[in-house]
């Protein structure tokens, strides 16, 4: 019993295909192995103190009194004017969230506290009495309302906790 032309013809193809597949799948997990490796990165740089451009910020002094400089700060930067860019804990942001009903809102939204123990946004619409209490897990984009620059809510969340252990405030 020996194996025709046209039988070969397929097997080689076979082949070729699945290793075309491997190749694919392969390439797919490195690229997502390299993303979520820059992700924990980026994660870590905030985490650190380093405020990244893409958050809502404000220029400012490092804290209540220039006195109180942390060491983690460059020497070339605590020898310059002292004003740099600081997270902003109160921007004002358009916001796309799930609400309770399981409808999806945006709305432009004024925040006056980030609660971080509940997880939390607490701020006012521009219409009078339209205060808002937003979930972190149910906002899917966030955008600062100015620019509409999108930026990553989780980030912020994470820039503005650093930034309140840093003047003690946790």
């Amino acid at each position: 019993m020996s194996i025709g032309l046209a039988q070969w013809q397929f097997l080689i193809a076979t082949l070729g295909g699945v290793l075309l597949l491997f190749g694919v799948m392969w390439a797919w997990r490195r690229v997502a192995v390299r993303r979520e490796a820059e992700r924990r990165i980026e994660a870590a740089r905030v985490r650190s103190g380093h405020v990244p451009l893409e958050i809502p910020t404000v220029r400012g002094g490092i804290g209540p009194s220039d006195d109180s400089v942390p060491d983690t700060l460059p020497e070339w930067f605590i020898q310059g004017k002292g004003e740099h860019a600081i997270v902003d804990e109160t921007p004002r942001i358009r916001v796309r969230y799930v609400d309770a009903h399981d409808r999806k809102v945006e709305c432009t939204l004024q925040v006056d506290h980030l609660d971080l123990q509940k997880k939390m946004i607490v701020g006012h619409g521009e219409l009078p009495g339209d205060a808002r209490r937003l979930h972190l897990h149910r906002i899917t984009s966030a955008r600062i309302a100015d620019s509409g620059q999108r930026f990553n809510i989780d980030t912020w969340v994470d820039a503005v906790r650093v930034a309140r252990r840093r003047r003690g405030q946790v």
